[in-house]
C-alpha cells in the first residue's frame, strides 16, 4: 500500500459530505473570554518588531469555546497600549526583560472584548480589550482534546522501542 492508498477508502464518505458552514470570523460585538495563553513572537521577515499575543475563549453564548486573538506590537506607539492592557488586567510588568517570566499571569483572567471591523480595511477585525471581569480556570472552557489513540493501544516497552 503506498502512503496515500488508505485515501481511496475514504472517497465515498468524502464525497456524500457537505461543506461545513461552521468556522469563519466571529460576528461583531461583544464577548466575554477567559485569556488562554500569552506569548511573545519575535520580529520576522513580515514584522521588524516583537508582539505580544494573546489567545482568548469565548465563555457563554452562541460561540462558546471560539478563539478571539489580541495582540500588541511592542513598538513605541504600541507599548501604551500594551502597558493600558497589563494594568487593566492586573499584570504588573516593571521592566520589559521580565515579561517572559510573567506571560502565565496572564492566563485565566476573564474580560469582556469587543470585536468591530477596521475602519480603513473591513476585511479585518479589531480587537478591543474594556474591562476585566474576574479570573477563572481556562481548562473549564476548553473543549476536551480528542483521545490520540484507541482504547486498545498499548505502548512499547522502551526497550523494544526503535527511534527514527
Amino acid at each position: 500500500m503506498d502512503n496515500y492508498a488508505y485515501l481511496n477508502a475514504l472517497e465515498n464518505d468524502y464525497q456524500q459530505a457537505e461543506t461545513a458552514e461552521t468556522g469563519g470570523r466571529l460576528p461583531n460585538g461583544r464577548y466575554t473570554a477567559i485569556l488562554n495563553e500569552a506569548r511573545i513572537y519575535p520580529p520576522d521577515e513580515k514584522k521588524n518588531y516583537p508582539r505580544f499575543s494573546t489567545s482568548w475563549v469565548v465563555t457563554e453564548g452562541p460561540y462558546k469555546g471560539r478563539f478571539i486573538y489580541l495582540s500588541f506590537n511592542f513598538t513605541s506607539q504600541g507599548f501604551p497600549y500594551y502597558k493600558a492592557f497589563a494594568k487593566a488586567v492586573g499584570v504588573d510588568v516593571p521592566h520589559l526583560a521580565m515579561l517572559p517570566d510573567h506571560l502565565q499571569d496572564f492566563s485565566g483572567k476573564i474580560g469582556q472584548l469587543t470585536l468591530a471591523d477596521d475602519r480603513q480595511n473591513p476585511q479585518y477585525q479589531r480587537v478591543f480589550f474594556d474591562r476585566l471581569v474576574g479570573t477563572g480556570q481556562v481548562s473549564d472552557y476548553l473543549k476536551p482534546k480528542a483521545p490520540a489513540s484507541d482504547p486498545d493501544f498499548e505502548p512499547l516497552p522502551d526497550e523494544d522501542d526503535i527511534p527514527f
